[in-house]
């Protein structure tokens, strides 16, 4: 899966004090995975890279996503927005700033969302499994 690939790719960027590029990777990750969830359900690929998008795209199959970005502290809304950003600024804009607590604070809740969406999507690839008779 390239969003489990993307963790490790944030996984080692950090490793080597490469901050802003964990941010873009986590990112990555996040994008990946919240794309799985219409596919499988509606077998439709965005083209889009907005987090705030695709978890719009997401909500008519899980709510569990609130759980990963709650957003109902200013420190939940910034590490989001962080994120969201990560996707352009942390490699074209000199300015980006993002912290080793950032990434930290950010990981577990990537590994949250693989685990959300890996379950909401085996759950209808059953359904469609029975559905079928198979």
């Amino acid at each position: 899966n390239r969003g489990k690939r993307f963790i490790r790719y944030t996984q080692i960027a950090y490793a080597d004090n490469e901050i802003k590029d964990s941010s873009f990777f986590l990112h990555q990750a996040s994008e990946s995975f919240l794309k799985s969830i219409p596919l499988v359900y509606i077998l439709y690929g965005y083209k889009e890279h907005d987090l705030e998008f695709l978890i719009g795209k997401c909500k008519p199959y899980t709510l569990e996503l609130a759980k990963v970005f709650p957003c109902d502290t200013d420190e939940e809304k910034r590490l989001f927005d962080l994120l969201r950003r990560a996707y352009l600024e942390a490699r074209y804009n000199d300015k980006f700033v993002v912290t080793k607590a950032d990434i930290d604070a950010l990981v577990p809740k990537i590994e949250l969302l693989r685990d959300i969406v890996e379950k909401v999507c085996e759950e209808q690839i059953v359904e469609y499994k029975r559905l079928s008779g198979r």
